[in-house]
């Protein structure tokens, strides 16, 4: 695994773990289930792509899909929660 794979594969874990610290704040604040169960959605894929990456799969077919559907699980929830107010 090259040093750029190493980078990408960080860059995607700082940024699953902001976006899960951020969601879980919002349910703390409001106590609805929509950001806490994306803020495990974005642990999970997360945790998965860099599981996947370090198993041999190749990193730009993981780190992809998988930042696109952790922003995809953000608006859901955003786009959920607003739609409760």
């Amino acid at each position: 695994m090259s040093s750029n794979e190493l980078v990408a594969l960080g860059a995607l874990a700082a940024a699953c773990l902001f976006a899960a610290g951020t969601l879980f704040r919002s349910w703390r604040r409001r106590r609805s289930r929509p950001p806490l169960i994306a803020a495990v959605a974005v642990l999970g894929l997360g945790a998965a792509a860099v599981v996947l990456a370090l198993l041999g799969v190749p990193y730009k077919l993981v780190v992809g899909p998988a930042f696109i559907a952790a922003m995809i699980a953000v608006l859901v929830s955003a786009r959920t929660e607003r739609g409760t107010r």
